[in-house]
């Protein structure tokens, strides 16, 4: 006979993954009635958590693990190469996996990685929600953080930036500069970070005297950039993208279009990748501190791995730095507004 599985006990319990995954450890927020229905239920089925048992059983492989939704996003890489760097000073080496933004695909991934007995994983998770009961059943077996984007509400450890404060220094960065008029174009809901930045966005820029014309919303994709551009009429006074991607692809329709940046219009962008210093104007965006943020997130991980575990799940958020560039430069004879 098999080995019950934390999901067996769930479908017997009639509870998500995630829910028999805090009633078990009791992390998280789970009612005192809920955690004594999931532990009767798994013990009468006979479940047994083994995170300690299977690190005792294969030792140490000196390898993590880390799963991202698109490698081949410029902030990702980036982000791979500060986790990559942070762990060999640490004595451990990198396995990265690409989920394609599929929570079907980042399932398989992490279960890959399991097969691989790494002592630890990093997850971009692909989707808020839908990713939830697969990152949390992991988390159920071997020390896990998440990293930039969280797939649940208690769900496993997080470390991330601040991206409220990162649309509050767009925000009044674009009002000291004069604009008045502005859309968003950001991600959509599948992931916190597109959530999150539309949501602040639209609450700050109200309080600097922004006037929000439009709010265009899909992926995280060059392409929702000049889509957006396309059907863009009249210009507002600036562009504000959710990420650096749809930025490039916002500022090249622009010019394609004959939009001139930034005395016709201003663009800005998120994340401060490497992309914001090839265009020219450069791109004024928010810079996330990777530094900070893939080391807090391998010190969480090392600690667990180490069995060191926290009472309640890490939530840490780094604060993000303006990186202002051409593409919202004030031009000789502007004037700007300093206050709101």
């Amino acid at each position: 006979m098999s080995a019950v599985t934390l999901n067996d006990v769930a479908v017997a319990a009639g509870v998500s993954v995630g829910t028999a995954s805090r009633a078990m450890t009791g992390r998280g927020r789970v009612s005192a009635e809920t955690i004594e229905h999931v532990r009767a239920v798994a013990s009468g089925l006979g479940y047994k958590p083994n995170v300690i048992g299977q690190a005792l059983r294969r030792g140490r492989s000196n390898t993590v693990g880390m799963v991202v939704p698109h490698i081949e996003n410029p902030f990702f890489a980036e982000l791979i190469r500060a986790v990559e760097s942070g762990l060999h000073d640490k004595g451990y080496q990198l396995i990265v996996a690409d989920s394609h933004a599929n929570t079907e695909a980042e399932e398989q991934r992490l279960g890959l990685l399991l097969a691989r007995q790494v002592d630890g994983i990093l997850v971009v998770p692909a989707c808020y929600g839908q990713s939830a009961p697969a990152v949390a059943a992991t988390a159920e077996e071997i020390p896990l953080v998440q990293l930039d984007r969280r797939a649940g509400e208690d769900t496993a450890d997080y470390v991330g930036v601040d991206n409220r404060a990162g649309m509050t220094l767009i925000a009044h960065h674009l009002a000291a500069q004069g604009v008045r008029t502005v859309q968003f174009v950001g991600g959509d809901d599948a992931t916190t970070p597109g959530t999150e930045r539309a949501e602040a966005f639209q609450e700050v820029a109200a309080t600097v005297g922004l006037e929000l014309v439009g709010i265009y919303r899909h992926q995280f994709t060059y392409e929702t950039g000049t889509q957006a551009m396309s059907i863009q009429d009249p210009i507002p006074d600036a562009i504000v993208c959710g990420d650096d991607l749809i930025a490039l692809g916002a500022y090249g329709q622009l010019r394609r279009a004959g939009v001139d940046v930034p005395s016709r219009t201003k663009v800005t962008g998120f994340d401060g990748t490497v992309l914001s210093t090839i265009v020219e104007p450069s791109l004024t965006t928010v810079r996330q501190p990777l530094k900070q943020i893939s080391g807090a997130a391998i010190e969480a991980l090392v600690h667990r791995m180490r069995g060191d575990i926290p009472p309640a799940f890490v939530n840490e958020q780094f604060e993000p730095l303006l990186q202002t560039g051409g593409t919202t430069a004030l031009l000789p004879g502007s004037s700007a507004v300093l206050s709101w």
